[in-house]
């Protein structure tokens, strides 16, 4: 992996963490999800994933670190990884406008809310269904500012990367 890699994941990684830190007073209300996968867009998976993960883990040292912190990495890579799958073909080959893209980016955090719902629970030793609807309030939170951050969020990559071929 070359410098300039590992230094574009690392910058987003700690942009990433400071940004959940800024907003921590508002219950998911963040704009992480957006550039987790705004960053798909424009990144390969790898260092997607490797920016996902290290913001969960770095976040959690300020936060508090548990196994919870296992279960949104898989969580959000589950996420990520169908994101990449079935969304960015179609915002490759310009199918898709930058606001069904943010209609489609706040329907992810109800996919990751029942995701991490369902280890979370039966590590706690709960019903499933209804441990994801007592969350379900976090999620619109987490919806919401996910289609608000997204387009933003868009477009400093887009000029970040501009002539750039997007990954695939």
């Amino acid at each position: 992996m070359s410098t300039r890699r590992i230094s574009q994941i690392a910058l987003l990684t700690a942009l990433a963490i400071v940004l959940r830190f800024a907003f921590a007073a508002l219950p998911n209300i963040k704009p992480i999800s957006a550039i987790f996968l705004v960053s798909l867009c424009f990144l390969p998976l790898g260092d997607s994933l490797w920016i996902m993960a290290l913001t969960m883990l770095g976040s959690s040292l300020l936060f508090g670190f548990s196994f919870v912190v296992f279960w949104q990495i898989a969580s959000f890579s589950v996420v990520m990884l169908l994101w990449r799958l079935l969304v960015i073909p179609l915002i490759h080959s310009k199918q898709l406008p930058l606001g069904f893209q943010c209609l489609l980016a706040g329907l992810i955090p109800f996919l990751y809310g029942f995701a991490i719902s369902l280890p979370i629970a039966w590590q706690y030793g709960t019903n499933p269904l209804i441990y994801w609807l007592y969350g379900l309030s976090f999620d619109v939170l987490h919806s919401v500012s996910t289609v608000l951050f997204y387009p933003i969020i868009y477009s400093i990559f887009r000029r970040y990367y501009p002539y750039e071929k997007i990954s695939t």
